[in-house]
């Protein structure tokens, strides 16, 4: 399948919105965005914090979960960090803090892209399952020119199937530098804890498949999954489709 990637249309996919921060930042930066949280609790906030620009039908929030089925499903909420509640249950408990178990409605991607348009930036940070979602774009002739994902300890495997999905261009992102940083054309200064700049705003420049994962092994972590970056340092991944002629 010939695939291209969209670029133009002023959409942006929040997955995994937690307390709403970056939704804050993707509204300044697209005409419209829609936002994916598992938390019922949150996703309630976030109804009542953005009020205003989902009158407006700038923002459409949904509360349920991205699976690669339709259906119910246990969601585990961390008692210690909402950060890290998801689907699977020992990836929400990892410290032992304990979770809060709720059912939620599951949806495939494909589902969000057929009611809202393919998003020309998707953030993945859905906490376990983000491989799912990567996954879920393969059979798709559309998908976004833009991603960023956590790198949750796989990055070789994410960045060899979005290789494989056509992204030819990567950047690392330092997560424990974000509140360092400001995205001057919007005038916005990100909070401690939220994803920070998306696509060309990302600081530094990108890197073909084979030199990005020498670097992610020499910042990140070796193919023996042995950790390179100190405590308290953590990474997202981003990815682009730099081909003019794939680009929509």
């Amino acid at each position: 399948m010939k695939k291209r990637y969209v670029c133009s249309n002023g959409l942006i996919f929040d997955m995994g919105m937690n307390n709403g921060d970056d939704t804050a930042y993707y509204l300044k930066k697209a005409a419209r965005v829609v936002a994916v949280e598992a938390n019922p609790g949150l996703a309630s906030e976030a109804r009542a914090r953005f009020d205003g620009e989902i009158r407006s039908g700038r923002l459409s929030i949904h509360q349920l979960a991205i699976w690669n089925e339709y259906g119910r499903m246990p969601f585990h909420i961390s008692r210690e960090n909402s950060h890290w509640s998801s689907l699977e249950s020992q990836w929400a408990d990892r410290n032992g803090g304990g979770t809060e178990v709720v059912q939620v409605e599951c949806v495939p991607l494909a589902h969000l892209f057929a009611l809202h348009g393919v998003p020309y930036f998707l953030k993945i940070d859905v906490e376990g399952v983000d491989e799912s979602v990567i996954d879920q774009l393969e059979p798709l002739p559309y998908i976004p020119a833009y991603i960023s994902m956590e790198d949750c300890r796989f990055g070789f495997r994410y960045v060899e199937k979005l290789t494989a999905l056509g992204y030819d261009g990567f950047k690392l992102s330092n997560q424990a530098l974000v509140a360092e940083l400001a995205d001057e054309a919007v005038n916005h200064r990100f909070p401690a804890g939220s994803s920070g700049p998306l696509g060309e705003q990302v600081p530094g420049g990108w890197y073909e498949p084979a030199p990005f994962l020498h670097l992610y092994e020499q910042k990140v972590r070796s193919r023996d999954n042995e950790r390179r970056s100190p405590t308290g340092v953590w990474w997202d991944i981003h990815a682009r489709c730099g081909s003019p002629d794939k680009l929509i």
